[in-house]
């Protein structure tokens, strides 16, 4: 998927469809386009799930918006508009929501705290929270032994090989 940055005043997103190989535009909901924010957009629990990060006054402000029905505008719903200063530090950072807790009931964030060197970004410290949908509580993660700054990456089972031009011969990959 792919942000358009809006010029008409119109917020689209891109997608590519595997099925039909067709590309296909997606209006995205009214948010803070008014605003300098830091976006992530992702599928998640099913759904197409967009976070817009910015700043409010004098505190950081994360909105996670859902689209429920794919293609439908106005199927976009705000999940969460998260503001907790000792949370999220000021700018530069990057507040990413990764997945939904088993019972659905909460929702895992990675927060990343950046700093800018010679133009080159670097993660400082990184740690894990878990946001509570009902009470809005927010928990951090403790995990031993992990270090300080680390990147996430998601690892999704598939009867795809990896390598999906190899020929296999003898129920073997060459």
């Amino acid at each position: 998927m792919v942000f358009k940055p809006p010029k008409s005043g119109k917020q689209n997103l891109v997608g590519f469809d595997l099925r039909t190989e067709e590309f296909r535009f997606l209006e995205l909901p009214e948010f803070c386009l008014d605003k300098l924010f830091c976006y992530d957009i992702k599928a998640m629990g099913g759904f197409i799930c967009l976070t817009a990060t910015y700043r409010e006054l004098d505190t950081v402000v994360v909105d996670v918006w859902i689209m429920e029905e794919y293609g439908v505008k106005e199927s976009w719903i705000k999940l969460i508009s998260w503001n907790e200063p000792h949370f999220i530090p000021r700018f530069p950072s990057l507040v990413v929501p990764l997945a939904f807790s088993k019972k659905g009931d909460k929702v895992l964030f990675n927060i990343s705290y950046k700093c800018r060197n010679f133009g080159k970004w670097y993660n400082l410290r990184d740690k894990f929270v878990w946001y509570d949908l009902w009470s809005e509580r927010v928990k951090t993660v403790e995990i031993r032994g992990i270090p300080t700054s680390f990147d996430v990456h998601f690892y999704v089972e598939s009867l795809v090989p990896i390598n999906g031009n190899a020929v296999m011969i003898n129920n073997e990959m060459p």
